[in-house]
């Protein structure tokens, strides 16, 4: 136990790692059991379980960055180590204007790509018309806004402990399919048509973010690209109805 204390001590980050993907881990692995129970869908339920991810998925990036019991931004992490910036002198509207463009382009490749990928997916099996994300745009934008901060803070811890954007980022993007990996909602929808098309659209836009983060080290770029591509593909799926498999997060 001393061990342990004066390993967290000198380096609390893994810890923090750790706790997040042991916490994700338990946390769907109990949902996945309850799912089949009585008040699986009443209102209090979808209650507590959005309470829930709003904690995990903020609250812990919060306390990182310095929020109770500490003092307010003086945490392990830092703003700038989650790429949340606003103008400044290191960051004028000239370097803005050029995060958001190179966003944008990559963006908009990623998103031929997905399209044209989804369209040959579908062809050939008329009855089997693979769906893709059908809820409104203020819900996708909380939920690339949850997803972002999560993946930025893995990135950004990786990136302190192994001494680089490069490496932090990397290994972050494999931390998240690792974690997907133990969650049973995630392995559950790649066997109908229906969820392996939600699967292959969250892990393509962790794979861009994690680019487009690395050209441009600017969160808000990245949440703004992830929405415009959920937004941009649920208006191409929205016209089939289809009822949507439950979040890998």
């Amino acid at each position: 136990m001393n061990l342990l204390i004066e390993a967290y001590r000198s380096s609390p980050l893994p810890f923090w790692l750790l706790g997040s993907v042991v916490a994700y881990a338990l946390a769907t692995n109990l949902l996945w059991l309850w799912r089949n129970g009585p008040s699986w869908h009443s209102p209090h339920a979808r209650f507590a379980l959005e309470a829930l991810r709003l904690s995990y998925f903020l609250g812990l990036p919060y306390l990182a960055l310095g929020g109770w019991p500490r003092q307010p931004l003086q945490g392990l992490l830092s703003l700038t180590d989650l790429g949340i910036v606003s103008l400044s002198p290191a960051w004028p509207v000239t370097r803005w204007l050029g995060a958001i463009g190179l966003g944008l382009v990559l963006g908009t490749v990623a998103l031929l790509i997905l399209v044209l990928a989804w369209s040959h997916a579908r062809r050939g099996e008329p009855e089997q018309r693979l769906q893709l994300p059908t809820r409104p745009w203020w819900a996708l934008l909380v939920e690339g806004l949850y997803q972002q901060v999560h993946w930025a803070f893995y990135r950004s811890i990786l990136a302190l402990l192994l001494g680089g954007l490069y490496a932090g980022t990397f290994w972050g993007l494999v931390l998240v399919y690792v974690e997907w990996a133990a969650n049973p909602f995630w392995r559950g929808g790649w066997r109908s048509g229906t969820g392996a098309a939600d699967q292959w659209l969250y892990a393509a836009l962790a794979l861009v973010s994690a680019l487009v983060f690395l050209l441009t080290r600017n969160l808000v770029v990245c949440l703004g690209v992830h929405w415009l591509i959920s937004l941009s593909l649920w208006h191409t799926g929205r016209a089939r109805p289809a009822t949507a498999p439950i979040e890998p997060d």
